[in-house]
């Protein structure tokens, strides 16, 4: 089936430390264009939101990225449009998710890992307070 490109224009209000997954979030609780057309809600992948995983990265503004670190106020400070897509080098699934399968088992084909010695049984890490998670963490999306 051939790739259909679409574009849509969606204004989101601004919130401090915002990034581009929250203004996705932003988005999906309600999916009107500004021509003020209701559409489908955008579908994106991301897991940690912390720089980890890589599962939301996506071209923005013509840049591969993470749009969990991708900040709205220093990609676009004079509240010039973003520009969204999905990444190009992988086949589309839909919207800005991404068939990275063949990265994948190029991965497991190289063994692209480190063994576990045994310093994964360390613990738990400190627990953060509500205050602490608060101030840390204001670009992750709300779930």
């Amino acid at each position: 089936m051939p790739e259909t490109r679409r574009w849509e224009e969606f204004k989101v209000p601004y919130l401090p430390q915002m990034n581009v997954n929250s203004a996705l979030e932003q988005i999906r609780k309600d999916p009107v264009t500004v021509d003020g057309k209701t559409v489908a809600p955008p579908v994106w992948e991301a897991a940690c939101l912390e720089e980890v995983c890589g599962s939301c990265t996506m071209v923005i503004n013509g840049r591969v990225r993470q749009a969990c670190s991708a900040l709205v106020h220093q990609i676009s400070p004079n509240n010039e449009v973003i520009t969204i897509e999905p990444m190009s080098k992988f086949p589309v699934e839909r919207d800005l998710v991404v068939d990275r399968s063949r990265m994948f088992e190029a991965l497991k084909r190289v063994k692209a890992w480190i063994e576990l010695d045994g310093t994964h049984e360390l613990g738990p890490g400190p627990r953060e307070s509500s205050e602490q998670q608060e101030e840390r963490y204001p670009p992750s999306p709300a779930a």
